[in-house]
């Protein structure tokens, strides 16, 4: 899964053979492409799912994608017990969030969120990409911070095809 929040790779700050990259996500039916982002762009009309939030309120959206994954119990307990500390306490955090008030904020549907936090859970690879969008925008550190938890708490750090999407991105094949 190649999860672009705030981003139009097709047009601005991209990576190298963006557009071809892009299309051979979109046709890919192992892969899924999600485009975070209140404008309907190039990359969104590619996009398996376009959520298309409310202005500024991406903190929204990704909290309740992160809830979901909390409280359906489809984080990576292997990786998490492993890897980080406090998980306990972020947890408490997102299983006290309200899905579908957090959705109602963002203007998401709240199935459309399930849908996505599960099929992020499920991928065997999962890699992210903020822009301008998200950091010059209200909650830009919280939501760089929950940017980052969509990879980490599935397991996908540190692996080829996983992280911060970059030249590396067709390396994402089964995400």
């Amino acid at each position: 899964v190649a999860v672009f929040i705030g981003k139009n790779p097709w047009q601005s700050h991209g990576f190298p053979r963006a557009r071809a990259v892009l299309r051979e996500i979109a046709a890919d039916p192992k892969r899924c492409l999600v485009v975070i982002d209140p404008r309907r762009t190039e990359t969104a009309d590619l996009a398996h799912h376009h959520l298309q939030v409310k202005p500024g309120t991406d903190v929204f959206c990704l909290s309740a994608l992160l809830a979901v994954m909390v409280q359906e119990k489809l984080c990576n307990a292997a990786f998490v017990s492993q890897h980080t500390r406090g998980f306990e306490a972020l947890a408490t955090v997102l299983g006290g969030v309200d899905v579908a008030q957090h959705a109602q904020r963002c203007g998401i549907a709240v199935e459309t969120l399930r849908t996505v936090a599960r099929r992020i859970a499920s991928a065997a690879s999962v890699a992210t990409l903020e822009d301008l969008g998200i950091q010059q925008a209200p909650h830009s550190t919280l939501n760089s911070y929950l940017e980052k938890l969509l990879y980490l708490l599935t397991g996908n750090f540190g692996r080829t095809g996983t992280m911060n999407i970059h030249t590396r991105l067709v390396s994402l094949g089964g995400g």
